[in-house]
C-alpha cells in the first residue's frame, strides 16, 4: 500500500521541474565563447546587408551588459525580423539613428 502513495509522489517530485519555461524565455543563458568584437568583426558584413542596417557597433543594454548594437534607418517589422536578438550568445540592440551620411569637408579613406 505505501508503494502505491510512494511512486505517485516521487514522480510528482521529479517532474517539478519539468516545465518549459515561458514562450520567449530560455531555460539556461547562452555563454559567449568569443569577446563582444571578435564577434561582432565577424558578422558585420552580414549585419549591414540587412536592408535599412546603417551601421554596426559595440554598446551596452539599459542594465549596461554589453551589446551588438545595430543601427538602423528606421523602425520596421521587416527590419526587426531579420536582425537576431543576439549573436554567439551576446545579445544584439537594435537603435533608429535614421541615415548617416558624412558631414561636408570628411572625405572617405
Amino acid at each position: 500500500m505505501r508503494m502505491l502513495i510512494v511512486l505517485p509522489l516521487a514522480a510528482l517530485i521529479m517532474c517539478g521541474g519539468c516545465k518549459k519555461p515561458p514562450s520567449g524565455e530560455r531555460s539556461a543563458p547562452i555563454v559567449p565563447s568569443r569577446e563582444i568584437t571578435q564577434v561582432m568583426d565577424a558578422h558585420v558584413d552580414e549585419l549591414m546587408a540587412i536592408s535599412g542596417v546603417v551601421g554596426v557597433a559595440i554598446g551596452a543594454l539599459d542594465d549596461g551588459t554589453p551589446c551588438i548594437l545595430v543601427l538602423v534607418v528606421n523602425d520596421s517589422a521587416g527590419i526587426r525580423k531579420s536582425v537576431p536578438r543576439e549573436i554567439e550568445g551576446h545579445p544584439v540592440k537594435i537603435e533608429v539613428t535614421g541615415e548617416i551620411r558624412p558631414m561636408p569637408g570628411d572625405s572617405a579613406r
